[in-house]
């Protein structure tokens, strides 16, 4: 039988992929929460976080909130709403590497869109 603590992984990693709206570890533990009240908070984020270092789930560090998490490890992009912050995925797009790299070495390469989404437009706030 498994233990506890890679049980509660399991839980956390299936709800995440679940909810596909790239949320942050708050709203992973409101969903946890809700059917597994004994998962604490700590061991979401927790969970979260070495999932996300393990390479076993995506961080998404976008400017201007928390972090968000992805469960999709297949290649894709990343549009993110200026107005109500809501993150979805698009397909996925080649990128080369830059001609100079100012002296980092390169790890990583994510592209972040940034647009109004479907749902801000339709309520007429693309101006916003």
């Amino acid at each position: 039988m498994a233990d506890r603590n890679t049980i509660q992984k399991e839980i956390i990693h299936h709800t995440l992929c679940e909810m596909r709206s790239h949320p942050t570890a708050s709203m992973v533990y409101d969903r946890v929460h809700r059917s597994h009240p004994t998962i604490s908070r700590s061991t979401v984020y927790r969970v979260l976080a070495r999932m996300a270092e393990d390479g076993k789930i995506l961080r998404l560090e976008l400017s201007g909130g928390e972090s968000r998490y992805d469960g999709d490890l297949s290649p894709h992009c990343h549009v993110r709403c200026r107005l109500c912050g809501a993150v979805a995925d698009l397909p996925a797009i080649e990128v080369g590497a830059p001609a100079d790299d100012g002296g980092f070495l390169l790890e990583d390469c994510a592209v972040i869109y940034r647009g109004v989404c479907p749902d801000c437009r339709r309520a007429g706030k693309e101006t916003g």
